[in-house]
């Protein structure tokens, strides 16, 4: 069994700051990542329909795309960057969760 360590992501936080190459232990985004996090979650409830919602949110797909959207998010910030759309691989995972029973 592995053990955990300081680098281990245990929260959805510390696996975004993972994917970005941010160590865990700084935390000087870390509420700024959450805000990506938080609006990754609702973009993607938004498109979802109601009656699946909650466990389609909860699937690791919509953790994937959830961290993937909040990448993009932190990625692009400021004024020299303008992404157009989201690139078609998440694009594709975002239509799974959409159409997905």
């Amino acid at each position: 069994m592995a053990e955990k360590t300081d680098t281990t992501p245990t929260t959805q936080l510390d696996t975004l700051k993972n994917s970005l190459r941010i160590p865990i232990s700084i935390k000087d985004d870390d509420a700024l990542l959450q805000s990506y996090i938080d609006g990754a979650t609702e973009y993607l409830a938004s498109t979802l329909n109601e009656e699946d919602k909650e466990t389609k949110l909860n699937s690791s797909r919509a953790k994937v795309v959830i961290n993937a959207i909040a990448e993009l998010m932190y990625q692009n910030r400021g004024n020299d960057t303008v992404t157009k759309d989201f690139p078609y691989s998440l694009r594709c995972v975002i239509n799974q969760l959409k159409y997905s029973y």
